[in-house]
């Protein structure tokens, strides 16, 4: 039979390592949609005031897309490379891994923790704030999707083409938060084992310095 805590971390590390993919590919489609809806913004034809004040949202909310999608991107590379180290590592060990090398392991992934645990922080409300943004910019597709439609009295080919955008933009918005739901619960865990072995940590050195008295 399996090591309880051995499946349980397989578990956890399977799970971060996916997230923290899935993060790869939406922070480079964040930034692929931020620029183009940069050019929609800048390049866009006014059709009045309405369309003036909604390409400035647009083009505002595009920009922080952008810089955020690039911080998200380094962010979560910097995470991504360390988990797929150990979980590449925890791979190569087979079905059958020693309470050694589990405990090696886990202290690996605990280090890895907590010299990023800031950057996980971030990477929280990076991708709290990415979900907000690009659910704005899912907005703004859809009254740009309807205002087309209204004014022709039917849909048009270009408010048909700016539907899927918008509901890309909207899975965009929905993964950003999801994970920024898991790495809470992520981060939270692992605070939790930290501060148990700093507990333990001083519970061993106030022994110690009883003994010597």
């Amino acid at each position: 039979m399996m090591n309880p805590a051995l499946i349980r971390f397989k578990t956890e590390i399977a799970n971060f390592y996916r997230i923290s993919l899935i993060n790869l590919v939406f922070a480079a489609l964040a930034i692929a949609y931020g620029i183009s809806y940069i050019i929609t913004a800048v390049l866009g034809s006014p059709l009045g005031l309405q369309a003036v004040l909604l390409r400035l949202v647009t083009g505002a909310a595009a920009l922080a897309c952008f810089g955020l999608g690039l911080s998200w991107l380094l962010s979560t590379l910097r995470i991504f490379e360390g988990v797929e180290t150990i979980r590449d590592a925890l791979s190569a060990s087979g079905e059958e891994v020693s309470e050694e090398r589990l405990t090696c392991l886990i202290v690996r992934m605990l280090a890895h923790y907590r010299d990023n645990r800031d950057t996980i922080r971030t990477m929280i409300l990076v991708s709290t704030a990415g979900g907000c943004v690009f659910f704005v910019l899912s907005i703004t597709s859809g009254i740009r999707a309807l205002s087309l439609t209204a004014n022709s009295g039917s849909a048009t080919f270009e408010s048909l083409v700016l539907l899927p955008s918008m509901l890309l933009t909207l899975g965009i918005a929905l993964v950003s938060l999801i994970s920024s739901y898991y790495f809470s619960r992520f981060a939270g865990l692992w605070d939790r084992r930290l501060h148990e072995i700093g507990e333990s940590e001083c519970t061993l050195k106030k022994t110690l310095e009883r003994d010597e008295a």
